[in-house]
């Protein structure tokens, strides 16, 4: 096992531990929409840590397919488990409705592969999805005086552009940032739902 492998064995081994923590702290029955997004990230660790110890290329294809799920959807996911909880339920729905977009293109995109004509047109619906929710997660932090919704809100845009842009900088510290950073979003969630009760 190289030591680029082992590193990201182990950043997945966390993304592991912070989603099943997850588990334990938002119960389905209670936070159904956050508990969704910690078994996307479990499952995109699992299957990271499964490709870092077989190295199957049929394993590498289906981390890829959550990798994207992973980028788009936990986010809407979290942000209605947090807005249901208060007066603005309108809002939750809001976000409820940017998730039926994405998952149409996502499934598109498993269907035709990448490439295609509707490129564009999905990256900038990924990309209003991603600073829709994160906008609006920013405003939640500030309106409740949340910390930790201020660092879910910090660590979403960390995992998508800030690991795209330290990629550019640093070649190979776009994905450690990125598991780092979705790691620290899971676990700042837990505090933060774990703590509306």
């Amino acid at each position: 096992m190289s030591d680029n492998s082992a590193v990201s064995g182990i950043l997945n081994a966390v993304l592991c531990g912070v989603t099943g923590y997850g588990f334990y702290a938002m119960p389905p029955q209670s936070h159904p929409y956050a508990f969704s997004a910690c078994l996307i990230g479990f499952c995109h660790g699992l299957l990271g840590l499964i490709e870092c110890i077989s190295g199957s290329e049929q394993v590498k294809s289906a981390r890829e397919t959550t990798n994207s799920i992973l980028e788009i959807v936990p986010l809407p996911l979290v942000n209605i488990d947090i807005f249901f909880g208060g007066e603005s339920n309108n809002i939750a729905l809001g976000h409820g409705l940017f998730i039926v977009p994405m998952a149409i293109s996502v499934l598109v995109g498993l269907i035709k592969g990448e490439g295609g004509e509707g490129d564009d047109a999905v990256e900038t619906l990924k990309l209003l999805t991603i600073l829709g929710n994160i906008t609006s997660l920013c405003y939640l932090a500030i309106n409740e005086g949340s910390y930790y919704m201020g660092g879910m809100a910090f660590l979403a845009f960390m995992a998508k552009y800030g690991s795209e842009f330290l990629e550019t900088q640093i070649e190979g510290s776009g994905d450690p940032i990125k598991y780092i950073s979705w790691s620290g979003f899971y676990l700042l969630t837990s505090f933060a739902i774990a703590g509306k009760k």
